[in-house]
């Protein structure tokens, strides 16, 4: 009798864990979850000062099949490296002409004398016939070249994968390297948690490249030198926020910066010591609460020229004329 009353009271016990768990998986459905007292609230974050806004969209124009990874600018052309495939389209109404490359470009940079393409651990030279001139030593299994820019006779090369700098000369010569480290107990470093590191140099020959997990725009000699830097970490429409971002940058005529982040998409126009100065393009431009971020270019008039991944196409973006 004993050994019968234990069994139930076993059985019991079972039953009521069991309901347990069944109410409890049951409570934690999504469609049954209560809110998150802890969620991240960003809608407030989208909306813009109608004020901050300089530039309104023109037009855009669709890249048809092109799956486009870059774009770079240079006398107004767009150049825009694709799926085996490097795009030059003319802004003036003359003919635009498509060059076979090898699959896999991750990144471009173009100047009077060659077009520079990033490869993922290399980069390729070419003329601007498309005629492919060299391909430089491969960096290695770990490099992830995410961007390039050119200096005279010097081309930086931004290698996510190893969070450095490499420096080329226009012949493929290896010339150093840099990781954005400077003399001091709290350097850090470049901190690249995703393959989002850009670098641009201006109109006044200075090398500026994206810390991106600092939310900072650093300015380095051309050996490596920290000489200067700003950052802007906030939620605020004048901050970045999010993991990673600027994610893409480019310059202007006047030297001022222009950014785009990923996440929640918006391009920014900041003057050299990182003051906001407009938005270009709020998030309500952008479908969805995250985003790719845009490749951007700017143009001797400031145009944006913005390079939509997700929907593959350009979208140009003109300049407010402000009433007198």
């Amino acid at each position: 009798m004993k050994k019968r009353s234990l069994t139930i009271v076993v059985l019991v016990i079972i039953v009521i864990i069991l309901g347990v768990i069944i109410v409890d998986f049951l409570g934690n459905r999504p469609d049954r979850r209560g809110e998150n007292p802890y969620v991240l609230e960003v809608k407030q974050y989208r909306e813009v000062d109608p004020e901050l806004i300089s530039h309104r969209e023109i037009r855009n124009f669709s890249l048809g099949l092109m799956i486009a990874s870059d774009m770079s600018y240079y006398n107004q052309t767009l150049y825009i490296s694709g799926n085996s495939t490097l795009a030059v389209i003319s802004l003036n109404g003359s003919q635009s002409t498509l060059h076979e490359i090898p699959p896999g470009a991750t990144s471009l940079e173009v100047d009077d004398e060659n077009i520079f393409v990033g490869f993922g651990s290399h980069v390729a030279k070419y003329n601007h016939e498309g005629e492919l001139l060299q391909q430089w030593a491969d960096l290695g299994e770990r490099t992830v070249i995410t961007n390039l820019a050119i200096k005279g006779d010097k081309i930086f090369v931004a290698d996510a994968g190893n969070r450095r700098i490499v420096i080329f000369n226009r012949e493929g010569e290896l010339l150093g390297q840099f990781e954005g480290k400077v003399e001091s107990d709290d350097a850090h470093g470049f901190i690249v948690p995703s393959a989002n590191f850009d670098l641009a140099v201006n109109c006044f020959g200075e090398l500026w490249v994206v810390n991106p997990g600092k939310h900072a725009l650093e300015n380095y000699s051309d050996d490596g030198r920290l000489r200067g830097f700003w950052e802007r970490r906030s939620f605020e429409i004048d901050g970045f926020l999010g993991c990673c971002n600027p994610a893409r940058i480019t310059t202007m005529a006047d030297g001022s910066f222009v950014t785009c982040e990923k996440g929640m998409v918006r391009i920014k126009i900041y003057d050299q010591s990182g003051k906001l100065k407009s938005v270009v393009a709020p998030p309500d431009l952008f479908n969805g609460e995250e985003g790719k971020a845009l490749e951007v270019c700017a143009d001797e008039n400031d145009v944006i020229y913005a390079l939509d991944f997700e929907k593959d196409m350009i979208r140009v973006f003109e300049p407010i004329a402000k009433e007198q």
